[in-house]
């Protein structure tokens, strides 16, 4: 997904909603306002941001949110655009980069062709350019857009825009097309680019990039012992695992590790290889017809642009914005409000946890080994279990040691 937030700290209840709705691999965001000392917190996600100062405040800013069981590592840009870079292995690996060009600034073609010699190939750029241009969906042409245009034409990069408005001006209502999805040529057929239906308290609306062939990687099952059906995992070992069975196999290890994992999956149940939901008990009922609200309003003005139709959207925008900030709040305080001085040491230490987003998932990075960066999960694998066998292996025993244990 990408996303021009207008502030992640202003817009992040609504970020979190959009997690919890589409569950991206990655999430773009631009004009984020992030300090270098501010700490975000995502369930499940890390972070990788750039921020910009003006006039010592926040200012602009590009960041990319990874979910964690995605093997990912940062990529080190030297630029002067406001962008950050990621590589991520989705059955390929690709470079995904979220960039923001601010309205009042100089787009050259030098700075975006600085940028894209850093980011390996195949490669997805999600940004908001501000970058007016006929060819994905504005209705005039300026210095941006022609810029952009032109490296397009040069380094013949594709456009997943389909000409659908980006872009509402808070001013004067006006819609445009200013947030582009530029990639390979490769990746063009790899992916769908749809509009989100919503502008989810931003003047931006949030961009769904999905993938048409799932890499098929995702959470690992696992088996839940507890819910085992032992009686009969015994029965089915007792009558399958007989000697007389591998007597005659041509492999009877690989035979037996067959035998015990069918029995297993037919007797003890297993997690589900689905993501989990993130979970939001805040957004009730109240916060689903204040969110209905706000889009039927936006969609009103859509077809009747006139400027009561816009200062009604804005009203019913902010309603939806303070909903739910109280919802949350009273959540919260519900939450907290179920501890006391009667409440159990381990029920005290689940509540910090959970307070804390604390979760068992790790960041899945790519390994480096010398000058080469390992990226697949199998490459991965590979190179840890032979370093782990070369570290094990007796040949590292002193001689004195390995010639006592061959006199033996």
């Amino acid at each position: 997904m990408q996303w021009n937030c207008r502030g992640l700290k202003t817009n992040f209840i609504e970020i979190s909603l959009l997690v919890q709705a589409f569950l991206p691999v990655a999430f773009c965001l631009q004009e984020t306002h992030l300090k270098e000392t501010d700490q975000i917190n995502l369930n499940n996600y890390s972070l990788y941001s750039t921020s910009v100062k003006e006039n010592e405040r926040a200012a602009g800013g590009s960041s990319i949110f990874v979910r964690n069981n995605i093997i990912h590592s940062k990529i080190d840009l030297q630029t002067n655009l406001q962008a950050v870079a990621v590589r991520i292995s989705l059955g390929k690996t690709i470079t995904l980069c979220s960039l923001y060009i601010p309205p009042n600034s100089v787009l050259e073609q030098n700075s975006l062709k600085t940028l894209i010699d850093q980011l390996p190939s195949p490669f997805i750029i999600m940004g908001d350019f501000n970058a007016h241009n006929p060819i994905w969906g504005s209705s005039s042409l300026n210095n941006k857009g022609k810029n952009v245009e032109d490296l397009l034409n040069k380094e013949g990069l594709c456009i997943f825009n389909d000409g659908s408005n980006t872009y509402l001006h808070p001013g004067n209502g006006s819609y445009s097309a200013i947030d582009l999805t530029i990639c390979d040529p490769s990746l063009l057929l790899d992916f769908s680019w749809r509009i989100h239906d919503d502008l989810c308290g931003s003047d931006h609306f949030p961009i769904i990039l999905q993938n048409l062939f799932p890499s098929g990687s995702g959470k690992v099952p696992r088996y839940k012992f507890d819910k085992a059906n032992w009686p009969l995992f015994e029965q089915l070992c007792t009558e399958e695992l007989r000697t007389e069975v591998f007597q005659r196999i041509l492999d009877p290890v690989l035979k037996f590790n067959d035998t015990l994992i069918s029995i297993a999956d037919r007797t003890i149940p297993k997690t589900s290889a689905n993501p989990k939901q993130p979970s939001k008990p805040w957004f009730d009922d109240d916060c689903e017809e204040a969110r209905d609200n706000r889009k039927k309003a936006e969609r009103h003005f859509n077809k009747h642009p006139t400027s009561d139709n816009l200062n009604s959207f804005r009203i019913f925008r902010a309603k939806a914005r303070r909903t739910f900030k109280q919802r949350r709040r009273l959540s919260w305080q519900n939450f907290v409000s179920k501890l006391d001085s009667h409440t159990p040491m381990n029920k005290v230490w689940n509540f910090i946890q959970k307070i804390k987003g604390k979760n068992r998932n790790l960041n899945l990075h790519h390994l480096k080994e010398g000058q080469d960066i390992l990226t697949s999960e199998k490459d991965i694998s590979q190179k840890l279990a032979e370093t782990f066998s070369k570290h094990s292996s007796s040949t590292n025993y002193s001689p004195q040691f390995q010639n006592i244990k061959n006199k033996k």
